[in-house]
């Protein structure tokens, strides 16, 4: 028997070493928590991610919001990173100060160094691919050449022993390589000799950067720029902005130069090189375009950096002048007559006239808080003010039109002139009025109609606007479509239910289609109203609430307060406006944007007029990625490559956190995530941001997948196989082997069992007889106590509900009558308050002895509880029990109490008791009904209550 235990135990141990050891397929990471303050070069990769090198931080992976350092196991202390590289096989190049040259494979998991001929302490200064994928390693002691798919290094034998600051190619694949010692050009697949540039100033001189632009060479010395005409080889302009790191090209003439004071922008223009500050006291070490068109700057003490745009335009003239810095202003739209452009003020009018800006002020007793529009009508210049019609002459100003009307106050939202010429204005609250067009020889207005509508008086108008077929289209608040005819006002569309909204704000009306701005998105309406879609986050607005839209000659542009929006009119080519520092988008006013010629529109704000072309604003990114950004398993944080879509997850995963992210880098784009479990039917909402905690998952294959909606675009990941592993005991020879295993045990603990039983057989059965006879005179005490009264000696209610249940199952055989009565001692509160529990005990038992003395043997009598006894008689009627009762009542009152002198007397209430199975329980209640009724009459009384009752 032990060696069959034994072999057991060993092929339990053979199980548990056979067991799988599932290995997870990420990599250790660990998170920054403070932003990176000295980056010396940044890198994309091909999944869009951003790499940063730097000096005290390592390697770090950035993903627009945080960043994760990635740490070579065997790489001993931490290095200072000084540049990064991807390449076309997804293949990171880190450089470092002092520690060489290293690989970090497409995985992120397994790092390489690269030595022989680099010295493995090199000090790597710059690293660049050339047209043909070869990495250029420039050193403090000279240049190496890593060929495409090999990890040997080649050394530049002409440069041995010169610091590399630089290197830019040739369209031909000349080399232009900037050092210490000057500037030295060769081409690698040419067999003649390189050269060093021989150019006064520049020869044996320190070049730190220089860059190809167009036909020149941006040559960046210790003392200045120079700009070298690659086809003559003469240096064509100079400017003294020195200590320049890196150049990056923006346009023909325009480049950025970023040096140890400062991010410039240098311009060539006829008069030579013209520099401008972008960003001062920074100390610039490179630029870099992503696949976004985001500019980037690495700089020492001031971390990464976004170039910033270009500033925007303010309107000119500027309105800055009528503009208070302490209280905002509501700016009005603008408006376009043909002698001047105005621009309503708070309570006030600006007229531009002459290229200059007059301010027009209404009197205080008009009352005026804003203008809406400005037209021309009737040979006059007219405002639409919330406190009715005014007109400008230059001798009188301001001045209200008295209109006949039968509306108290002409709150006048908005005001537009059709096609024929006849005057529309369009109220807050009092529906559409009409002036038609005066005659010639009129010397005032023609009275104002007020069309006949199904208009609202409480809906009121929000916009009026005229399509490219002359028609006047009006918008109510509540967003009914009207078609202004010459007499009457006709509906021609209004939202359905499911896109109701709150709030309607402007009207854009098109040739062959109506955008309605709402507070809910955009509404696309066709013109014969068969087709109505709705444009919201997920088609790229940047809000939700829209508070202006117009058109220029390509593009409709779209106002919100959380930013610009521009596309074409089917919709596509979507761009917004990147938050400025300048331009505060949430104090952009209702109708606030208007078009301006060669695509650009004006922008109002509380601050001012602004003058944005479609230029100012950024496409939104195709081919935007999405991934899993972060893996945290067990509190431990990970890095996944996504190739893998399986993830093997280890026995002992307690808790599991997924992060996504898409790698937009656009901070105004707004993101919203989805995700679905296990191919579920529908996508459930993340939010703003895409964190998934999953703990405890059940054994077996789990999927998930993640999509982001941004830009009016769908972006998915791949499906994530998580494979949760099966425990050793579910397997099936992990079954088997606990099966077989237990049976065993069994068997030996039966076994052993039987031998212990065997061994006290005789001594059990000693005891048995012995203690058999206690057992049952003790079972029949605990029987007697279990029923009895502790106090009176009577039975309890559980004896006697039990005896009565056994009385009534043989009155169901046997029909006989059957009476209950319930008694309850008077005044028995009294007695023991005032003479004590002790006392009140002794009373019942006192009249527990009479009532047991009295009955018959027939009757079974009980404490019910407290002082109340149950008594129950069989085989007597009502009117017997009611006088054997009514003797048990005098007999209490006879009963001496000495020496406490107490008078005692009860109340008893009695109830036939039916043969049905809920019959006992309702005698009791009542009798018990009955004894109550005893004790409002008076009590010491005999109460006889039907089983009705």
């Amino acid at each position: 028997m032990p060696r069959i235990w034994l072999l057991c135990c060993y092929a339990c141990v053979l199980l548990l070493q056979s067991a799988p050891a599932l290995e997870l397929h990420a990599t250790p990471v660990e998170k920054l928590q403070n932003v990176p303050g000295i980056v010396y070069d940044v890198a994309q990769d091909q999944q869009d991610f951003l790499w940063l090198a730097a000096e005290y931080d390592g390697l770090l992976r950035f993903d627009g919001t945080e960043y994760l350092r990635f740490s070579s196991a065997n790489a001993g202390p931490p290095f200072s990173y000084s540049q990064v590289v991807n390449d076309s096989q997804n293949n990171l190049w880190v450089a470092t100060w002092g520690h060489g040259l290293w690989q970090l494979d497409p995985q992120r998991r397994h790092w390489r160094q690269i030595s022989a001929p680099v010295p493995a302490d090199a000090r790597i200064q710059f690293m660049q691919h050339d047209k043909a994928q070869n990495l250029w390693i420039g050193t403090t002691t000279g240049l190496y050449l890593l060929r495409a798919n090999t990890t040997t290094a080649e050394i530049v034998q002409p440069l041995l022993g010169q610091r590399i600051w630089q290197l830019t190619e040739q369209s031909d694949g000349t080399l232009w390589v900037a050092t210490s010692n000057g500037l030295y050009q060769f081409n690698p697949v040419s067999t003649a000799p390189g050269s060093w540039l021989q150019t006064a100033d520049l020869a044996h001189a320190e070049i730190r950067a220089v860059a190809v632009h167009g036909d020149y060479l941006l040559i960046g010395r210790r003392a200045g720029i120079d700009l070298l005409d690659l086809r003559d080889g003469v240096i064509r302009h100079s400017s003294d902005l020195g200590n320049t790191n890196v150049f990056m090209s923006e346009s023909a003439n325009q480049w950025l130069v970023g040096s140890i004071d400062g991010l410039y922008r240098q311009r060539l223009t006829p008069a030579g090189l013209e520099s401008e500050l972008l960003l001062p006291a920074v100390d610039a070490r490179s630029l870099y375009r992503d696949r976004q068109n985001n500019v980037w700057l690495s700089t020492r003490y001031s971390g990464l950096m976004r170039v910033p745009e270009p500033p925007l335009k303010s309107r000119q003239p500027s309105v800055s002048a009528f503009i208070s810095t302490t209280q905002k202003h509501r700016l009005g739209p603008h408006s376009v007559t043909t002698s001047a452009r105005w621009q309503p003020l708070e309570k006030s009018l600006l007229q531009l006239k002459d290229g200059r800006w007059q301010e027009l002020i209404f009197a205080p007793e008009y009352q005026v808080a804003y203008v809406r529009d400005v037209v021309e009508f009737a040979g006059q210049t007219l405002m639409a003010t919330d406190q009715g019609l005014y007109r400008y002459q230059p001798d009188s100003g301001l001045t209200p039109v008295h209109l006949q009307t039968n509306t108290p106050r002409l709150n006048i939202e908005r005001m537009a002139r059709a096609a024929d010429g006849a005057l529309w204005l369009g109220l807050w609250e009092h529906g559409v009025y009409r002036i038609a067009a005066p005659s010639d020889t009129a010397v005032a207005l023609p009275p104002p109609v007020q069309l006949q509508t199904k208009l609202e008086a409480q809906e009121g108008v929000i916009d009026i606007q005229q399509d490219a077929q002359q028609q006047l289209w009006l918008l109510s608040r509540q967003g009914k479509l009207y078609q202004g005819l010459p007499t009457e006002l006709k509906l021609r569309w209004q939202p359905p239910q499911d896109l109701a909204t709150g709030y309607f704000n402007c009207l854009l009306a098109e040739a062959d289609q109506f955008w309605l701005c709402t507070d809910r998105g955009l509404l696309r309406v066709s013109k014969d109203f068969s087709q109505v879609d709705m444009l919201s986050l997920a088609q790229g607005l940047p809000d939700i609430r829209v508070i202006g839209i117009t058109r220029t000659e390509q593009f409709i542009w779209v106002l919100t307060r959380n930013g610009v929006m521009l596309m074409r009119p089917d919709g596509t080519d979507i761009r917004l406006l990147t938050p400025r520092q300048e331009l505060n988008l949430a104090a952009a006013q209702l109708h606030g944007i208007v078009p301006l010629p060669s695509d650009q529109v004006q922008l109002a704000t509380s601050d001012g007029l602004w003058q944005i072309a479609h230029t100012d604003l950024t496409p939104v990114p195709t081919n935007m990625q999405l991934h899993l950004t972060e893996f945290r398993l067990n509190q431990q944080l990970f890095s996944l490559n996504e190739s893998n879509t399986i993830l093997q997850l280890p026995e002992r995963a307690q808790e599991l956190q997924l992060k996504f992210r898409l790698l937009s880098f656009q901070r105004h784009l707004q993101v919203n995530y989805f995700f679905r479990w296990n191919a579920q039917q529908h996508w459930t909402a993340f939010g703003p941001e895409a964190v998934l905690t999953l703990s405890q998952l059940a054994p077996g294959r789990h999927q998930l997948e993640v999509m982001a909606q941004a830009g009016g675009q769908f972006i998915h990941t791949h499906p994530l196989q998580l494979d949760v592993p099966v425990p050793w005991w579910q397997q099936p020879a992990g079954i088997g082997l606990l099966t077989l295993a237990g049976s065993l045990l069994l068997y030996l603990s039966y076994r052993y069992r039987v031998n212990r039983l065997q061994q006290r057989a005789e001594k059990l059965d000693a005891l048995v007889a012995e203690r058999t006879q206690a057992l049952e005179a003790a079972n029949q005490q605990l029987q007697h106590l279990s029923n009895t009264d502790s106090l009176t000696g009577l039975m309890n209610r559980r004896a006697l509900q039990y005896a009565a249940g056994l009385l009534q199952a043989q009155r169901s055989r046997h029909a006989a009558p059957l009476t209950l009565a319930l008694l309850d001692i008077d005044h028995f509160k009294q007695i023991n308050d005032m003479h004590g529990h002790d006392a009140g005990d002794d009373v019942l038992r006192q009249v527990a002895a009479y009532l047991r003395q009295r009955l018959r043997s027939q009757d079974l009598l009980a404490r019910w509880g407290g002082e109340e006894f149950l008594l129950l008689m069989p085989n007597t009627t009502l009117p017997q029990a009611q006088q054997l009762v009514d003797a048990l009542r005098l007999g209490i009152r006879t009963l001496d109490t000495s020496p406490l002198d107490i008078a005692l007397s009860a109340t008893f209430g009695i109830s036939s008791v039916e043969t049905s199975a809920l019959a006992l329980e309702q005698a009791i209640k009542a009798a018990d009904m009955a004894l109550y009724q005893g004790k409002t009459q008076g009590r010491d009384q005999v109460v006889l209550a039907a089983l009705s009752d």
